[in-house]
């Protein structure tokens, strides 16, 4: 008789629960039934959406970092606008060269931001570009993802590929005229030299070596972005997916983003 009242006691209990949850669900607000959702969240959803935390913290980290590093390419009317965009996880946000382009994509961006081609703002269409790479990846606009079964691996895995494109190409493309797109690792003599060379204006070599003239001096843009596509590959880990390394040669090989 006693394990059957203890029995009894239990169900009633599931019952109760499931009466408070379904009254709560039944007569809640929009607010009151995401708060139960994010009750019921899994921890691998819950793990996903700390990710998207992390990667929204570096890309604004990097943002100032290469304003600063950069100062001449980026708008700095719109540099709060796309602050506020990154923060509060929106999608509204369309730069001025592809205004006129109907659905334009993150890819849209990054072609502009690694143009040979003189560019206005520059910097803005690369932290534009990942932030929608990153925004599509992790389907942002759904906030209130409940399982991670509704995460798309293939765009995740593509997140991961792109990012580390994108990190190589920070490093290395130039404009026509063989100057860098991004001054990031690079000293100002470096820089100072390189453009001699490019301009054909004497200068003596013999003082440097091209292990010199290339040396990343500067490692604190690399070390964000390796943060990035290290949280790329965590998210992927977390839901059973295979996160790549690509090789060298994989990532030299790619001129522009398709």
């Amino acid at each position: 008789m006693m394990e059957y009242s203890d029995t009894m006691k239990k169900v009633t209990r599931i019952i109760i629960i499931l009466v408070l949850f379904l009254s709560i669900t039944g007569c809640s607000t929009k607010e009151d039934y995401s708060f139960v959702k994010s009750i019921f969240q899994t921890d691998g959803a819950s793990t996903v959406k700390a990710h998207v935390d992390i990667l929204r913290n570096k890309l604004l980290e990097y943002k100032i970092k290469l304003n600063k590093r950069n100062p001449n390419y980026y708008c700095k009317k719109t540099d709060e606008t796309i602050t506020n965009e990154i923060k509060n996880s929106t999608n509204n946000l369309t730069l001025a060269l592809l205004t006129n382009k109907i659905n334009s994509t993150y890819k849209d961006y990054l072609n502009i931001a690694f143009s040979s081609e003189y560019v206005t703002d520059r910097n803005d269409y690369l932290i534009m570009g990942i932030y929608k790479l990153f925004y599509r990846a992790y389907t942002v606009e759904r906030s209130h993802t409940v399982t991670t079964m509704q995460y798309d691996i293939e765009k995740l895995q593509e997140a991961n590929k792109m990012m580390q494109i994108i990190q190589y190409k920070i490093q290395t493309a130039t404009n026509n005229d063989g100057n860098y797109l991004f001054i990031t690792w690079q000293r100002p003599w470096q820089i100072e030299v390189l453009a001699k060379i490019n301009n054909k204006k004497e200068i003596d070599l013999d003082k440097y070596t091209k292990k010199q003239l290339l040396y990343h001096s500067n490692m604190s843009f690399q070390v964000i972005s390796s943060g990035m596509i290290s949280t790329i590959q965590e998210t992927l880990k977390s839901l059973g997916a295979e996160a790549t390394n690509l090789s060298r040669s994989a990532i030299k090989s790619i001129f522009i983003f398709l």
